[in-house]
């Protein structure tokens, strides 16, 4: 996970950030069906368990109909290898100590692949989008984000050119 903020201008900021994620096995014949990626979606609408791991990507839904994984078979199986790539620009436009309202705009891409044989960093699934991250001492850190697809997901009926908002509690994106 790499990840990078510029100032531009004042309280300007542009972040970008990559990860990668790779689940190898011992041996061809040691191999597991656990701990595969799926992205999309945020905490609150993915089910973390032992058998995957859920990557928040903005503008897409995720949970069980909506995440991005290899298709085989008519199942999304999960991937053993995942990129994800996020770029955002905000600007804290309130900042006191009762709340803080940050308005941001961004442009996140991601995909789960299902080995290094199909790993294909160039190809991802795109989304681009506003939001805003509300924080109040009581409440804690608030995310709501509306992002528009430019790509779809083969297997599912999530489209391109359709819009989704996320809602996010705790950590950001």
């Amino acid at each position: 996970s790499y990840q990078n903020h510029v100032t531009l201008v004042g309280d300007l900021v542009v972040t970008n950030s990559f990860e990668f994620g790779y689940v190898g096995f011992i041996g061809d014949k040691r191999k597991s069906d656990f701990k595969r990626f799926y992205l999309g979606g945020t905490p609150i609408q993915q089910r973390q368990s032992f058998l995957s791991d859920n990557i928040d990507l903005r503008g897409f839904p995720g949970g069980q109909t909506g995440r991005i994984s290899p298709y085989i078979n008519g199942n999304h199986v999960g991937g053993r290898v995942y990129t994800k790539y996020a770029l955002e620009m905000r600007y804290p436009a309130v900042n006191n100590e009762q709340v803080r309202l940050i308005p941001y705009s961004f442009f996140d891409s991601g995909n789960s692949y299902l080995d290094m044989q199909h790993f294909d960093p160039f190809n991802v699934k795109r989304a681009t989008g506003v939001g805003m991250r509300i924080f109040m001492p009581i409440l804690g850190l608030v995310d709501l984000s509306y992002g528009y697809r430019l790509d779809g997901i083969p297997g599912t009926e999530v489209n391109a050119g359709e819009w989704e908002f996320l809602f996010n509690i705790g950590a950001p994106f």
